[in-house]
């Protein structure tokens, strides 16, 4: 897109048009303008860098480890304020708004180019089949939301926050989801301590991806092996057997995103609230399968272990 460089690792035609997802890396002091979804639920997860973000009631700069929900019908922009390109995480739910940066962006994997110089009345007139409208920015730019954006607003996570939920040698800690999503989405940033995992099951109703930030995972993927490394993504249809180990003696740090919301209600359900002091892997699996039946999450290791 002229001075962004976009990668997609998923797109409607992988997803069932669930989901889009895609590692944004902007330079110093690009952004996109204000804009605003009519259709999609979109966020930011910041692996790296310094943005200004102006959403609704929220004008601040955040940083790595930042999570970012804006809702349908809220406009927003950011910009990145550090010295150097960041790396952004980001997604819509549904699919479809993908389509906007293939038909206006090119190919290929050069470095970013000039700013564009696009107007946005012209930008707008691509626009109207993806959900979104562009502004100018500045401080005179809309605020208000979209009538189907009332009475909602963007959710700012930052690092250290979230809801955190134990079992198996893996923690979960819950980003967004419920109310901050409109249930069409949760993010959950899930830790694999060394030797600590997720067990194998399948979703009967759940899209996922994960996202590996940190260190090295080993994913079973419907008797298939991989060995997935910082910056890998994998795509888990619904139905699909899966599971993820981490055998090294290092820290695995995983982003995870499920399309639609709840599954945080099973975290809630199946997890303890903390490590505790003694290991419970037995009682941690029972109460990983006894949950799983409500949620329609069928726990078992059938297709055999990467341990």
């Amino acid at each position: 897109m002229g001075d962004d460089r976009i990668t997609f690792a998923a797109v409607s035609e992988d997803t069932g048009s669930e989901y889009a997802f895609w590692l944004d890396c902007p330079p110093a002091g690009t952004g996109p303008p204000r804009h605003i979804h009519s259709r999609e639920e979109e966020g930011f997860y910041l692996l790296h860098g310094k943005l200004e973000l102006k959403a609704g009631g929220i004008h601040t700069t955040v940083g790595d480890g930042t999570f970012f929900a804006a809702p349908r019908g809220i406009p927003h922009e950011w910009c990145n304020v550090g010295e150097d390109s960041a790396e952004l995480l980001t997604f819509t739910t549904p699919g479809g708004n993908e389509g906007f940066f293939l038909e206006l962006g090119a190919p290929g994997d050069e470095p970013p180019g000039e700013r564009g110089k696009l107007p946005i009345k012209e930008i707008n007139a691509r626009t109207p089949r993806y959900g979104v409208t562009y502004v100018e920015s500045g401080p005179d730019a809309p605020t208000r939301p979209l009538p189907i954006g009332e009475g909602r607003g963007p959710t700012l996570v930052l690092p250290d926050e979230g809801d955190r939920r134990y079992a198996a040698g893996a923690t979960y800690n819950i980003k967004a989801a419920g109310l901050a999503t409109a249930d069409a989405y949760t993010v959950t940033e899930i830790t694999l301590e060394p030797g600590g995992g997720m067990p194998g099951h399948r979703h009967a109703r759940y899209e996922e991806l994960f996202y590996v930030m940190e260190g090295n995972a080993t994913a079973l993927i419907d008797g298939e092996e991989y060995e997935a490394s910082a910056g890998a993504v994998v795509l888990v249809p619904w139905g699909v057997q899966h599971q993820v180990r981490n055998r090294t003696d290092q820290t695995v740090r995983l982003f995870d995103l499920t399309v639609p919301g709840g599954i945080e209600e099973y975290y809630r359900a199946a997890c303890r609230p903390s490590a505790g002091p003694d290991s419970d892997p037995d009682g941690d699996l029972n109460r990983l399968t006894a949950a799983g039946r409500q949620f329609g999450i069928q726990v078992g290791t059938d297709q055999g272990s990467p341990d």
